[in-house]
């Protein structure tokens, strides 16, 4: 029972701390939202990547929980389908990478073999995917007129 107390605070600790993180951050960068390849260099999907790596699907429900906030309270309102889908990808990819990647270069649960090569080949795999995922969800649900414009 202790072991699951201790999920629930971390995973408030991880949706609190990432989140006030999270709104901050997009507040200030907004525009940059619907730019193709944009995850490459915002800060918010570099700490997602990590969150996912070192608490795993913890981690990734935390990102699931503030991308759901984040989506109906600014980016999208009342547009519930579309923020499901794009939290769905914003938690998914990251935890979706981590794992094929965690398996292919063998790391350990402390991360202790993680190398500099690994991490770059994860951040980068997360980087091309996550960025192909929400501009996909994005043109399907015809938010953007053509699937690599990033403009509406």
């Amino acid at each position: 029972m202790t072991s699951f107390f201790q999920k629930i605070r971390l995973l408030a600790f991880l949706t609190l701390g990432y989140g006030l993180f999270y709104f901050v951050n997009n507040l200030c960068t907004s525009f940059l939202y619907l730019t193709p390849g944009a995850h490459l260099v915002h800060l918010p999907s570099g700490i997602k990547i990590l969150m996912t790596l070192i608490a795993g699907p913890l981690g990734a429900l935390a990102i699931f929980i503030v991308s759901n906030a984040w989506g109906l309270l600014f980016a999208f309102p009342g547009q519930f389908a579309l923020v499901l889908f794009l939290s769905m990808g914003s938690a998914g990819v990251p935890w979706l990478v981590c794992k094929i990647c965690s398996d292919k270069f063998e790391l350990d649960h402390e991360l202790s073999n993680l190398s500099l090569r690994s991490l770059l080949v994860i951040s980068l795999s997360y980087a091309i995917l996550n960025s192909f995922v929400v501009q996909s969800i994005l043109y399907l649900d015809e938010q953007v007129s053509q699937p690599w414009s990033g403009m509406a």
